[in-house]
């Protein structure tokens, strides 16, 4: 390791603001026409080039602006990740299509779990294909309807996630592959919602065969179930990904409300069935109320733990620390959602938890117009007295620092916090690449402090984008992941940079964990 810090690190000087003793490691911009993907630590020096890639300030941003300032320290990050991928992007993409099996590969675990839904449901549909038309039927492709939409409930219940992520950590065997399967359940969630509208389409249309309009009940309980594939019409279509992309705060009020009136709406059609029975009581001779009821527990509970409490804000230009009293789900690899006014919500990661305060921070960077007011409210010392969170945290992929006992971490910018609880709490044996400008000027000295003290100077490295332009992140993965002997590499960044370090340690042969939309 001693070898890492002399041949692949060099010492940048100190921010003004930092103290001597604590120095910036960065990584020289290495030209990417000399990279070679297997390279000696001796000759790291003539690989690389000793002209940074600096980003060119536009005219008329003055860094005595905070503002200003704390614009162009995110612009840089940007930049340099944008570099980095247009520079290593191409080559990764080739190589990947060179194999014989590119193709297959193609497939992720999103695709599989559809894959596996439309193996549960298919001879579902081919035993109603020989039945004829009656309540036979009828109640066939309600109870399809029903165990499907259950299940697209279930596989969002923070708790169950909750239960499956702690418990996964101990499985002995092709534990990688779980662990995708798991962080990709999205993709059960999308099929089973997709197998749910078909077959209330299907349910629908036997109950027109098979009910007489003759009757006040009988008309009511066909428009209840009429309004059913209606609002779920309406969430899919805000839920594809380019309308979810463009209209994100619509597609989450009509996941939240229309699904709240789908359930409604079932609980009424459900009723009304009852009532054309002989006896209301034999509905309960069926699953389909008691599925019901899980769907309504499932989606409701949660906003019953819902508080509206004191937090405390420290915030720069750049950042806000957001303190909350209380202890996370899990001690680390979860994240918090929480509120101004209780509609709009935003999901962070924990950092950091004091457990003799009893309290939790999360790290607020600029991400949006939401994020951006809270900051700038926050250092105009108008920041909220109070927030809204739930008090269930649910975990996500970092957590699966559990599994191995030496990972290496990649963070760009604010994505420091959610490896800032297994830093500090020593989960696994961790090296830290963070990227990032003036890291501790910008994030503060709590989220720097928690770094520094917690890790060996052999086990971080910190590139500062201000003076070093562009990581290669290719080349310090593959160097890093050696001489640190990894098991496996989890990155926290944006979409593109989080896809290009997963085709990097694929090429590599080495297990790589990042968040991704299918989650």
């Amino acid at each position: 390791m001693q070898e890492l810090s002399r041949t692949s690190i060099t010492i940048a000087r100190p921010l003004p603001s930092a103290p001597e003793d604590k120095r910036i490691a960065h990584v020289k911009r290495q030209s990417w026409m000399t990279h070679k993907s297997r390279w000696s630590g001796s000759s790291f020096s003539s690989t690389t080039s000793s002209t940074p890639l600096f980003w060119s300030r536009p005219r008329g941003m003055s860094t005595t602006d905070p503002e200003k300032a704390a614009q162009i320290c995110q612009q840089s990050v940007e930049k340099a990740i944008e570099d980095d991928i247009a520079a290593t992007e191409p080559k990764e993409r080739d190589y990947h299509r060179q194999s014989p099996y590119w193709l297959f590969t193609m497939i992720w675990a999103h695709q599989i779990w559809w894959i596996v839904t439309a193996l549960c449901n298919i001879p579902v549909y081919l035993r109603l294909a020989v039945l004829p038309s009656g309540p036979e039927r009828l109640n066939l492709v309600a109870n399809a309807s029903l165990i499907n939409l259950t299940i697209v409930v279930l596989v969002r219940n923070e708790l169950l996630l909750a239960g499956l992520y702690w418990s996964f950590n101990f499985i002995p065997f092709r534990r990688f592959y779980f662990h995708r399967m798991l962080h990709s359940i999205g993709g059960l969630h999308v099929g089973c919602a997709f197998a749910t509208f078909l077959w209330i389409i299907f349910y629908v249309v036997e109950l027109g065969k098979n009910t007489p309009f003759d009757a006040p009940l009988n008309i009511a309980m066909f428009t209840t179930a009429l309004l059913l594939p209606l609002g779920i019409s309406v969430i899919i279509t805000f839920a594809l990904r380019p309308l979810r992309e463009r209209y994100h705060d619509i597609w989450e009020y009509t996941h939240r409300f229309v699904g709240w009136f789908v359930v409604a709406d079932l609980v009424t059609h459900l009723a009304l069935k009852a009532f054309t029975l002989s006896n209301p009581r034999d509905l309960f001779r069926t699953i389909l109320p008691y599925l019901a009821i899980v769907c309504i527990i499932s989606i409701f509970y949660v906003w019953f733990t819902v508080r509206r409490t004191k937090v405390t804000v420290n915030a720069n230009h750049s950042v806000a620390i957001v303190k909350f009293k209380g202890l996370p789900t899990l001690n680390d690899g979860t994240f918090a959602r929480i509120s101004r006014n209780g509609l709009e919500w935003h999901a962070f990661s924990v950092a950091t938890t004091d457990f003799e305060k009893r309290e939790f921070s999360l790290i607020v960077g600029r991400a949006g117009d939401w994020t951006t007011k809270l900051i700038h409210d926050s250092v105009a010392r108008e920041a909220p007295e109070r927030l809204y969170i739930r008090g269930v945290n649910p975990p996500g992929f970092m957590h699966m620092h559990h599994s191995y006992k030496k990972v290496v971490t990649i963070c760009t910018g604010a994505g420091i916090a959610p490896a800032l609880p297994h830093i500090a709490q020593k989960t696994s044996d961790i090296f830290l690449v963070w990227i990032g400008k003036n890291h501790e000027k910008t994030y503060g000295k709590e989220v720097w402090d928690t770094v520094t003290s917690n890790l060996p100077s052999d086990q971080m490295l910190l590139h500062d984008t201000a003076v070093s332009g562009r990581p290669d992140i290719a080349a310090l993965i593959e160097k890093v992941s050696k001489q640190h002997e990894a098991e496996a590499v989890f990155v926290v960044s944006n979409d593109p940079y989080t896809i290009l370090c997963a085709n990097i340690c694929w090429r590599l042969g080495l297990r790589c964990y990042g968040a991704t939309r299918d989650s």
